[in-house]
């Protein structure tokens, strides 16, 4: 038997869909429309709250504790509700980046290690360049 604690098991989930890219447009695509599906929104929505949400559910089905949301306002609120919110990161949670020019947050993910004193995540809807 092999054992895999559950923070392990979302960073896996979350590494094997660092290939999903949008191919069809801005937030479309084929697999960018699956992660919106699952997370209950059309094509076409942003999609990193989708996707934190289409990782959390592939692990944990129905246990996933945060609600399903396209934006990251929304997930913080769901958080904030639940008790779920930290202000010192850790692998495996999600985290949620405040812009401070649009004054709310406006991206999310997963945090995936520490490397000094930089956080590496893993997003979706993102690209290298650090756009969200």
């Amino acid at each position: 038997m092999i054992i895999v604690d559950s923070k392990a098991a979302v960073l896996n989930v979350a590494r094997a869909h660092l290939w999903v890219r949008e191919t069809a447009g801005a937030n479309r695509g084929e697999m960018v429309n699956e992660v919106l599906r699952v997370a209950g929104f059309a094509p076409g929505a942003p999609w990193c709250a989708a996707f934190v949400a289409y990782v959390g559910r592939a692990v944990f089905g129905a246990g996933w504790s945060l609600a399903p949301v396209a934006g990251c306002v929304s997930l913080y609120e769901d958080a904030l509700r639940k008790g779920l919110v930290r202000s010192r990161p850790e692998p495996g949670a999600v985290f949620l980046q405040y812009r401070e020019t649009l004054k709310r947050f406006a991206h999310t993910g997963f945090v995936s290690h520490q490397e000094g004193a930089q956080w590496v995540t893993i997003e979706g809807n993102t690209n290298g360049a650090g756009s969200r």
